[in-house]
């Protein structure tokens, strides 16, 4: 009789101490109350407006070159956010937001040359004469920069139960795309050609589109780190909804503390515009 008493209470106990793991709160054992979770996780998806800062010669040899000044693009994020929230959960009004994400921050530059008196090869009908014309020129530069980031960030809600939430931390990036693909292209007159520069092998540069556009540089940027350094802050607003879930959308400005490449002050910036799904870890088991 006092061996099943004695099982009879352990047995209550361990219910106990497995009802209070599982965030329930017996404070009043008549009316049980889950207790809010601690950590949370999610997906994370957004659209990057991208914005290199950069003065970059159109070609390297040559100072009397335009510069391609600055460049933008559009591109995105995805991966996964986890935040786990600092104190109480239900009083908390910080707390630490880590993601994983995947970052395309690519850019496109581009200069005009008008007027630019220019060494053609002229074509009429089947003759061809190499002459100097006044010409339009378009040099464009497309830049794809990929990233896996790592960012760690404080959020702070300035109203005690509100959703609005301010966040700042810093961002570990790490390039797995980094290249551009430069080319000079010949606008007007229709009736001509860029004349080939007989060193054009030894230079690295190759003519395409018969010969009225000159590809300066295809590959990846020289002398480019493979790590940035970013600091990012932002707002958001968290939207409660059935079963726990948050929905999370926010603004951030990331921006680039570290160089992209060592001989030139190019920095990488971004607007980013996005929204997580938060799950109670709980919930999810």
């Amino acid at each position: 009789m006092n061996k099943r008493f004695i099982l009879l209470c352990l047995g209550i106990v361990a219910l106990s101490f497995f009802k209070l793991n599982a965030q329930v709160d017996l404070s009043d054992p008549l009316m049980p109350v889950e207790k809010k979770p601690n950590f949370y996780l999610g997906p994370v998806l957004g659209y990057n407006k991208s914005m290199h800062t950069v003065e970059l010669k159109t070609f390297a040899q040559d100072p009397l070159c335009p510069t391609f000044v600055d460049g933008s693009n559009n591109g995105f994020f995805a991966g996964l956010s986890f935040e786990y929230l600092l104190g109480e959960a239900e009083t908390s009004n910080s707390s630490i937001i880590a993601r994983l994400l995947y970052n395309n921050l690519p850019a496109s530059m581009e200069q005009n040359d008008l007027d630019l008196p220019t060494r053609v090869i002229s074509i009429s009908g089947r003759d061809t004469v190499e002459t100097i014309e006044y010409t339009s020129i378009i040099h464009k530069n497309e830049v794809k920069y990929d990233l896996v980031t790592f960012e760690v960030m404080y959020k702070f809600n300035p109203i005690q139960g509100n959703g609005l939430g301010l966040t700042v931390g810093p961002t570990f990036d790490f390039a797995l795309v980094k290249t551009q693909e430069q080319t000079m292209n010949l606008i007007r007159p229709l009736n001509a050609q860029f004349r080939r520069d007989p060193n054009a092998d030894a230079k690295g540069y190759k003519y395409t589109n018969n010969d009225r556009t000159i590809v300066i540089q295809d590959g990846d940027i020289p002398n480019s780190s493979a790590f940035r350094l970013g600091l990012k802050f932002g707002v958001q607003y968290e939207v409660l909804m059935k079963g726990g879930m948050y929905i999370v959308p926010a603004v951030f400005y990331n921006f680039g503390v570290t160089n992209l490449n060592s001989d030139f002050d190019w920095r990488v910036n971004a607007l980013q515009i996005g929204v997580d799904l938060r799950f109670s870890f709980v919930s999810l088991f």
